[in-house]
């Protein structure tokens, strides 16, 4: 008797547990230093088994995970962090042409105001692609400069992307101000 008393207690228990409201994870990334509380109703996709990670991906509005497979076609947020060691990219305006042009696949237009990663310098730029899609970006730096390439330059690109459709920007622009504002990037010394 007293086995099953205990068998069904953690079954009990078992039970409880798994109602239990989830908590909200945090992304972490040791080598480009990045912390990010994963946002309310978003899911924090996997970085796939032959990727580095260069950042988390955030999917919206969503039926699960295999949305994550396909980005280029689900309203979400990337943040993706590279080392800063190409010409065109060295300078934060020059960064952020390039991710207009390269990444959205159009020109460089005015973004909402007051977007920038909370306590570094920063750009935003709103691109309309030619697919319908909206995109939101704000690019910073971080990092020790390496003083081989350039001193006054810091290591470490980090680009925010919002992606979106123009009926949800304002409910997706809510959640992308959150992770702007509660992003923490510090790259480890070198």
């Amino acid at each position: 008797m007293a086995r099953l008393t205990g068998a069904l207690t953690f079954l009990v228990v078992a039970v409880l547990l798994s109602a239990a409201p989830a908590k909200r994870g945090v992304y972490r990334n040791e080598e480009f230093g990045i912390t990010v509380p994963v946002p309310k109703g978003a899911l924090l996709c996997p970085t796939p088994d032959d990727q580095h990670d260069h950042g988390p991906a955030f999917l919206f509005a969503t039926g699960g995970a295999r949305g994550c497979r396909d980005l280029d076609h689900a309203r979400s947020v990337d943040v993706f962090a590279s080392y800063n060691a190409a010409e065109v990219t060295k300078k934060l305006h020059d960064f952020l042409k390039w991710e207009c042009a390269n990444v959205a696949k159009g020109p460089c237009r005015p973004a909402p105001g007051g977007l920038q990663v909370a306590g570094l310098p920063s750009e935003a730029a709103r691109v309309d692609a030619p697919d319908g899609w909206v995109y939101i970006i704000v690019v910073t730096q971080a990092g020790k400069p390496d003083p081989a390439f350039d001193p006054s330059v810091p290591s470490v690109n980090y680009d925010l992307s919002l992606h979106t459709r123009p009926q949800n920007l304002e409910e997706d622009l809510r959640v992308f101000r959150r992770i702007l504002q509660t992003i923490r990037l510090s790259p480890p010394a070198e």
